[in-house]
C-alpha cells in the first residue's frame, strides 16, 4: 500500500482519526496536506512532526472562499491532489424535539456541505488527470439509528447516498469514490459526546460503550487510517461506491 508521492489532502487532520490517518500516510511515503479549522492544533500538529511532505493550511470547510482557497494552495504546494480524504466532522447531543435551529444547521454544513465543498473544488483537477480517489468520513450512524444525535445519524447517512451517487458520476473518469463507516472510535470527539451525555467517570462509560461491539472494545484511530490506506492505495482499484463498515461488529449482530 505504498503512495509514493501521491498527494493527501485530509480535512480535520488535527485530531482524532485524522491525525492518525496523517501519520500513516507519510510512512507510506505520501505528501500529507492537513485542512483543519483548529489552527493551533495544526501548528502543533507542524512542530511536532516535522516533516518535508507535510503542510497544514487553516480551512473552515463550511465557506466556500476557504475550500477553494485551499485545494489551490494545495496545489500550488505540492503539484496534485490524488487523493481527498473529507473526515472533519462535528457532533450535537440533542433530540430533534430540543435541539435550536442553529445547531441544525451547524451539523449539516460542517458534516455534510464541507464534504461537498471540498469535493467540488478538488474535482476538476481530479477530472483534469483522469485519476483521483476521494475517502468520505461516514460512521454506523448512518446505517443505523443511534440515541441522543439524530442530527449526526441523518448528516452521516447523507454522506453514504452522497458518496454513491458521486460514484457513479465520475466512474467512467477513473475518479473513485468509497465510504468508511466506522464504530465508535476512542477519539476526542468521542470523549466529548460521552461527557455530554454521562455523568459517570470517562473511564467507566468508555467501559460501558465497548459492551456493544462484538469485540468488547471501542476502536482505535489508527485502525480507522488503515483502512482509509487501503482505500487510497491501488490494491482497492476495483472498489467506488462502496462503504466500509470497520466497527468492532457491531453493525453485524
Amino acid at each position: 500500500m505504498k503512495l509514493d508521492g501521491k498527494v493527501v489532502l485530509i480535512t480535520g487532520g488535527a485530531s482524532g482519526i485524522g491525525l492518525a490517518a496523517v501519520k500513516l500516510f507519510l510512512e507510506h511515503g505520501a505528501k500529507v496536506a492537513v485542512a483543519d479549522i483548529n489552527e493551533s492544533s495544526g501548528n502543533q500538529l507542524i512542530e511536532s512532526l516535522p516533516h518535508e511532505h507535510l503542510a497544514f493550511f487553516k480551512t473552515d470547510i463550511t465557506k466556500e472562499s476557504d475550500c477553494h482557497q485551499t485545494v489551490q494552495s494545495v496545489l500550488s504546494r505540492f503539484g496534485a491532489i490524488d487523493v481527498l480524504i473529507n473526515n472533519a466532522g462535528i457532533e450535537i447531543v440533542s433530540p430533534i424535539h430540543e435541539m435550536a435551529l442553529e445547531d441544525w444547521h451547524r451539523i449539516l454544513q460542517v458534516n455534510l456541505t464541507g464534504v461537498f465543498l471540498m469535493s467540488k473544488h478538488t474535482l476538476p483537477h481530479m477530472l483534469e488527470k483522469k485519476s483521483g480517489s476521494i475517502i468520505n468520513t461516514g460512521s454506523v450512524g448512518g446505517l443505523v439509528g443511534w440515541p441522543d444525535i439524530p442530527a449526526y445519524n441523518a448528516t452521516k447517512g447523507g454522506i453514504i447516498q452522497l458518496t454513491k451517487s458521486m460514484a457513479i458520476d465520475y466512474a467512467t473518469h477513473q475518479i473513485r469514490v468509497n465510504c468508511i463507516a466506522p464504530g465508535i472510535i476512542d477519539t476526542p470527539l468521542n470523549e466529548k459526546s460521552f461527557l455530554d451525555n454521562h455523568t459517570e467517570n470517562l473511564e467507566i462509560v468508555k467501559k460501558e460503550k465497548a459492551k456493544v461491539n462484538p469485540m468488547l472494545r471501542l476502536g482505535k484511530p489508527e485502525e480507522i487510517a488503515g483502512v482509509m490506506l487501503f482505500l487510497a492505495s491501488d490494491l482497492s482499484s476495483y472498489m467506488t461506491g462502496s462503504v466500509v463498515t470497520a466497527d468492532g461488529g457491531y453493525t453485524a449482530r
